[in-house]
């Protein structure tokens, strides 16, 4: 009998109760508290199923839950697998989504305070031995709804307990003298509402994460309460370490985050993909099989790697519920890759981060993701932002990214593909096609005729059954004027492979694999060449082809200024990239754009893109700039070809797309 798929709002016991889909991850119970770790911190992006855990730790740890435990965990690994611990803690759980970011300092600090409370309440009602007989007496236990209430106005009393940290003290210390029990705090999304501050508000963010604040110091009673035994074990989950290392730095004992045993507990590995898709999947009415179904949603959503020496990857896990939703949806059609639908709030936080990195690093990194070049970091760093013009580094920076998942750690396999790269070094890349594609969308941003072009895109799907690249060249020819123009060669062809990428992947992407920037390897190394010889990586300038008297009149047009034209700003999205006369060593012997066909017996595509941008010349100068370019991407497709794996796709079709003073020309190379 086929499941049904959770949201993202179900609770744990209606899952198992009411018979929803369930990937199990009880395992890694037993990897927590052989762990032995006392204050932990597991940081993921969104969408990954940290709240879930969160949910198994509290009932598998709470006392007051044993029999529930017993049920709701029967048939699971920790049944089997049972840990001394096991429901043998008071649980004190504060759940901190929800929270609005979009009000005043002084409201979010309130929502702050009632979640405080809410989690205070819960634990009450689960144990009412430790309510405080002035609440006690105002209500009959038998009568949960007036006695939560009766909790919320209690703590709720500003005049009693001006602060979150002062109630937070009260009410834990007030817990000591009839525990016998051990305490167990979890946090669940400790940072939701400060990430969201961040990226919009920096000098809000920078009050309400001071040290000394109210953030602070409601972490400074937790710590202090461990510290003095009363509370035994402190679990927390967000997305980013900035709120916490900025406002009270040392409270983390053990990082979970970046320990390999602990890689795999949110997201889902490739089995359990598997698993998902025969739980809710009807294969007798679905015309796709679990492994063609998994391949796309691995390209999609998979590529994460949150240990530096994790062995596997895992997927996105609310992406992957999502795809199989929109699968049943489509009467068993594989659903197109969907940007748009959180387009705006990525593309916002996106843009917000970018701006709080200093413009040198942002430059930088933005021109490193451009080319789809590695990103050099160190995700365990502490990142601090203590005031309202401060900005982070290159690697900081970086960093934010990875844990928005905008970037992910290279496998050992990629990192030999980078030149004069060190195995030892930690390396970020971008982690699949829906955050390449997303970024691409990004960068496009600044030619909004592009994207207009894109989502109106339709029969591109064609070149997946027969040779024809004629929707998208004809796309071109239509956007050419909406392109910036730029005197960097490398700035103008990622314009056009990105308006590519960005428009197969959207039109087509049920179709293909794509790759930005494919590494080559032959006789199984990866070579850093391209068939190029050392001259051939200089930018081609038009002096070099023009004749004694264009020359002479190009000087004159220079002495005299006020007839030169203006020049145009250099600009290739949101952020400019600083000039390079010559191509980056690190992009030797990488194909621009590779596209293998999902179906063995389709057309397959690899592109290689030239650029020149216009300016004053003759047109027979013109005409031999443009043959020099046509010259080395010849040279550099025969070149790629001979890949390990790309001389073995059965119909590989080379095609050099050339987007020269103003115009695109578009040819395959046979």
């Amino acid at each position: 009998m086929l499941k049904a798929l959770p949201n993202s709002f179900t609770k744990f016991a209606a899952i198992i109760d009411e018979n929803y889909a369930f990937v199990d991850k009880t395992r890694f119970l037993e990897v927590y508290e052989n762990s032995k770790t006392k204050v932990s911190m597991f940081l993921r992006p969104r969408r990954f199923g940290k709240t879930m855990f969160t949910e198994l730790l509290r009932y598998y740890y709470d006392i007051a839950l044993k029999e529930e435990a017993d049920r709701l965990f029967k048939d699971k690994y920790i049944a089997s697998h049972p840990t001394p611990l096991k429901n043998s803690y008071y649980v004190l759980k504060f759940d901190f989504s929800g929270i609005g970011s979009n009000g005043s300092f002084n409201d979010i600090m309130d929502d702050f305070r009632k979640k405080v409370i809410n989690g205070i309440a819960d634990f009450l009602l689960r144990y009412p031995v430790f309510l405080l007989s002035e609440i006690r007496q105002k209500v009959s236990d038998s009568n949960l709804n007036d006695l939560h209430n009766a909790i919320i106005r209690y703590y709720s009393d500003k005049n009693a307990f001006p602060s979150v940290s002062l109630l937070t003290d009260y009410f834990i210390y007030s817990l000591k003298p009839l525990a016998s029990t051990k305490l167990m705090v979890i946090i669940d999304e400790y940072d939701n509402f400060t990430n969201d501050i961040l990226s919009k508000d920096p000098g809000m963010f920078k009050d309400m994460a001071r040290k000394g604040g109210q953030i602070s110091a409601f972490y400074q009673v937790l710590r202090a309460c461990n510290q003095d035994y009363i509370i035994d074990k402190i679990y927390v989950t967000g997305v980013l370490p900035i709120t916490m290392d900025t406002s009270i730095s040392g409270f983390v004992s053990e990082n979970l985050t970046s320990d390999p045993q602990f890689n795999e507990m949110a997201g889902f590995t490739d089995d359990e993909v598997m698993d998902l898709l025969r739980q809710t999947v009807d294969f007798e009415k679905c015309p796709f099989s679990p492994e063609v179904l998994r391949e796309e949603m691995k390209k999609r959503y998979d590529g994460y790697r949150f240990a530096d020496n994790a062995e596997n990857t895992v997927y996105n896990a609310t992406m992957c519920l999502n795809f199989i939703r929109d699968l049943q949806k489509k009467n068993q059609e594989i659903p197109p890759l969907k940007i748009f639908a959180d387009v705006n709030i990525d593309f916002d936080k996106l843009y917000g981060y970018f701006m709080l990195i200093n413009e040198q690093p942002r430059k930088t990194l933005i021109g490193n993701l451009n080319d789809s070049k590695p990103v050099k970091s160190n995700v365990g760093m502490a990142v601090k932002l203590t005031s309202e013009h401060e900005t982070f580094s290159y690697p900081e920076g970086a960093t934010v990214l990875y844990h928005l998942g905008f970037l992910t750690m290279m496998s050992k396999e990629k990192k030999e593909s980078i030149q004069n790269s060190s195995l030892n070094d930690e390396y970020l890349a971008i982690p699949n096609s829906y955050y390449n594609e997303l970024f691409a969308r990004f960068q496009l941003t600044m030619v909004p005729q592009v994207l207009q072009e894109i989502e109106t895109l339709s029969d591109l799907g064609k070149m997946a059954v027969s040779n024809d690249i004629s929707v998208l060249s004809d796309m071109l020819y239509r956007v050419a004027g909406g392109f910036t123009q730029t005197d960097v060669s490398r700035e103008g062809e990622n314009q056009v492979a990105l308006t590519v990428y960005a428009a197969i992947s959207a039109a087509a992407g049920k179709s293909f694999n794509l790759t930005k920037e494919y590494a080559i390897k032959r006789n199984g190394q990866y070579v850093f060449a391209d068939g190029l010889e050392e001259n051939e990586y200089l930018e081609v300038n038009e002096a070099d082809f023009e004749s004694d008297n264009e020359k002479e009149a190009g000087d004159k047009e220079k002495a005299g200024n006020s007839a030169a034209p203006k020049k145009e700003p250099v600009f290739v999205s949101r952020f400019s990239r600083p000039q390079k006369p010559k191509a980056p060593s690190t992009l030797r012997g990488r194909a621009d754009l590779v596209a293998i066909n999902t179906n063995p017996k389709g057309p397959s595509y690899i592109f290689e893109f030239k650029y020149k941008r216009n300016t004053r010349t003759s047109e027979m100068t013109k005409d031999k700039v443009r043959e020099a370019l046509y010259n080395r991407a010849v040279k550099q497709l025969n070149f790629y070809v001979a890949d390990d794996y790309l001389k073995t796709v059965p119909d590989l079709r080379k095609y050099v797309i050339m987007y020269t003073y103003g115009e695109f020309f578009i040819e395959e190379i046979v």
